[in-house]
């Protein structure tokens, strides 16, 4: 962990509200494989490891998968940047054993929660995070 960027982050979670709770009023429960009656027909990938129920979407409209917290391209804590695990995850194996769910997805586009997108596939950035 390096002081800049981790002090970086906590002052963006201030600017932003991050220390004030918001509940969920309401729950739409999804589960892996299923299609989301949306445009562009969206596929949910379960993608566990990160946190429990973690999940990716796929937009073959889009030509994209939205891999929310599983992957980074910028950590948080240290500024590194990247294709990379997320921080925080409850169980790296896991996660990175879920790397493989996403290698097989067609996309020219992976859009991590935090960072910069990537243009490539899936199946590259699964390759590229293992060799860390």
């Amino acid at each position: 962990m390096r002081l800049g960027p981790t002090l970086g982050f906590f002052g963006y979670s201030l600017r932003k509200n991050g220390l004030r709770t918001r509940y969920v009023s309401e729950v739409t429960e999804i589960g892996d494989g299923d299609v989301l009656d949306l445009p562009g027909k969206p596929v949910i990938v379960g993608m566990p490891g990160h946190s429990p129920g973690s999940v990716a979407i796929h937009v073959p409209l889009a030509d994209a998968v939205f891999v929310g917290d599983a992957l980074t391209t910028r950590h948080v804590l240290t500024g590194r940047t990247g294709p990379q695990p997320a921080p925080f995850t409850d169980d790296p194996a896991e996660a990175l054993s879920s790397l493989d769910r996403l290698a097989g997805l067609p996309a020219s586009w992976v859009l991590p929660g935090h960072g910069a997108p990537w243009r490539t596939s899936p199946a590259q950035v699964s390759e590229e995070v293992r060799k860390g």
